[in-house]
């Protein structure tokens, strides 16, 4: 009955009920990663039999709410039973001596950890061997590739990454998978390679919205140290259907016309089902958004490379020198007034959430690009990220070709459970049910 490309929530009642067992879904799991990923190279890291002891271990006693929920977690995040590279071959040995925060609250919570999914260079933009499960002719974007790459081709229902820049929205996008970046602060990063303070932020990959819902609310629950009671601010919530305001961002980036089209198809389709979509030009002070997020990230991802390489920066990749090189011409003058900027544009979120709780935006400039070379440019993820709002993708769209592309919900709020609530009811219009 189990099968390695059914949802979170699925495999979670059908454990819970009897009709499966976690050794069922876990097998499942990895007979997917046997038939696809020698094309796919989602994967870094399983220990099979280490998965298979684990979850038969699961199958006697019931420990949390995502009990039977297999993820995958991203090379950049800390496992003390699998080896963390970081993407880079400067750490190709190294085994951390404990969880990263998020992974033991996975833990707490019941899940399994099925294995470490491939990254880029320290989640950069050095790319990694995974390969575009919808064509695998193309990137599956970055950095968080093989996480996006292992939830689309159903090999986990579930996967962790993180983003700084565009490391989760972009590569869903590519991937035609949801990636959520919730609200800045959201989940402890600690035991996470540390790029920049001020960006950081876990993400999480689900095929579905629920899926999304479930894992967010179980980690939220895990890393309070509760078991039982539902904090207040994790309680289920209704609200009304907000507005939605429809921003092209031109000004950020030239997109391509099949963005136009996604973005068409995805206001149109609320609109028809009784939303109400405004057109909105772009806030004068968001209008650089994305060079100043560029200034916070170089700055700061030199200063912690330096802190965490010493002299072995110099054996970083060329894609990464240059981010480096760039933070360490950049004067306090000018990483101060970015930060100044990012909280001028913040003024604008309190007008702008008066006339609308959402905002609808391209996730990507295009579909995937061809080869392996590059992940695609994260021009239209950096201004939330910068602005820590909540955001994701949504898979609503293909191209003639089957080749996705993505639209962007970016909750104006910085409420991640309001906002996933109101994620769910889009996805009732946009995504279509699968057979």
């Amino acid at each position: 009955m189990s099968s390695g490309g059914r949802g979170g929530t699925e495999a979670i009642a059908a454990v819970a009920t009897g009709a499966t067992s976690v050794s069922d879904v876990a097998a499942a799991c990895l007979g997917k990663v046997h038939e696809l990923d020698p094309s796919i190279g989602a994967f870094r890291a399983i220990d099979e039999e280490k998965v298979r002891s684990r979850a038969r271990e699961l199958d006697d006693r019931i420990t949390g709410p995502l009990h039977g929920l297999v993820v995958g977690v991203k090379d950049v995040i800390d496992t003390a039973d699998l080896p963390t590279a970081y993407g880079s071959p400067l750490f190709e040995d190294h085994r951390p001596s404990a969880d990263a925060a998020i992974v033991a609250a996975l833990r707490r919570a019941g899940a399994l950890v099925l294995g470490k999914t491939e990254s880029t260079e320290f989640a950069m933009f050095e790319p990694t061997r995974t390969r575009n499960p919808v064509d695998r002719r193309r990137t599956p974007g970055g950095s968080s590739s093989g996480s996006a790459a292992a939830v689309a081709a159903g090999m986990v229902p579930v996967a962790l990454g993180t983003q700084t820049a565009g490391s989760v929205i972009r590569p869903a996008a590519y991937c035609g998978v949801y990636g959520f970046k919730p609200a800045r602060g959201w989940a402890s990063t600690e035991g996470i390679w540390l790029l920049s303070d001020q960006l950081d932020t876990v993400g999480l990959f689900a095929r579905c919205v629920a899926d999304l819902l479930l894992l967010y609310r179980a980690l939220r629950l895990a890393a309070a140290g509760s078991q039982t009671g539902v904090p207040a601010d994790l309680a289920p919530r209704t609200r009304a259907r907000p507005a939605v305001l429809v921003l092209p961002a031109r000004e950020w980036g030239s997109w391509e016309p099949e963005v136009g089209d996604a973005l068409d198809f995805a206001a149109s389709r609320l609109s028809d089902s009784g939303w109400e979509i405004r057109e909105t030009r772009m806030p004068r002070s968001w209008r650089q958004l994305p060079e100043q997020h560029a200034v916070v990230m170089a700055v700061e991802v030199a200063k912690n490379l330096h802190a965490a390489l010493g002299d072995r920066v110099g054996k970083i990749s060329e894609s990464a020198q240059a981010i480096v090189e760039r933070g360490d011409r950049c004067s306090a003058r000018e990483y101060l007034a970015a930060l100044a900027a990012r909280d001028e544009a913040r003024t604008a979120l309190g007008p702008l959430s008066v006339a609308a709780g959402l905002v609808l935006a391209p996730s990507a400039l295009g579909v995937a690009p061809e080869g392996l070379a590059f992940t695609g440019d994260p021009v239209m993820c950096r201004p939330w990220t910068l602005l820590g709002l909540p955001a994701a993708n949504i898979p609503a769209y293909r191209r003639d070709d089957g080749l996705p592309v993505g639209v962007q919900l970016v909750g104006l709020a910085g409420d991640d459970l309001s906002y996933l609530a109101d994620l769910a009811s889009a996805e009732a219009v946009l995504t279509p049910k699968e057979d």
